[in-house]
């Protein structure tokens, strides 16, 4: 799910960490900055192949987590 500036975003980003609150951490500072990477990708299979790269250095703790969103202006009565 890219990224884009509109009044709503929803769907899931999917985030390699070793736990859940890492994985949320990683996801609000994707958001506030996407320039960088933070293990944050729009699609599952993405982030799965990252994860099982063998010339990527990472923690045998490390999963794919996926992280939902649903932004968006509330309803005005």
């Amino acid at each position: 799910m890219p990224i884009v500036h509109s009044d709503r975003i929803s769907g899931s980003i999917y985030v390699i960490a070793t736990s859940a609150e890492a994985a949320q951490r990683m996801a609000f500072d994707y958001l506030r900055d996407t320039s960088k990477d933070y293990h944050v990708f729009d699609r599952e299979e993405d982030a799965s192949d990252r994860l099982r790269d063998a010339f990527r250095a990472h923690d045998e703790r490390e999963r794919v987590y996926a992280v939902s969103l649903d932004i968006r202006v509330t309803d005005e009565k």
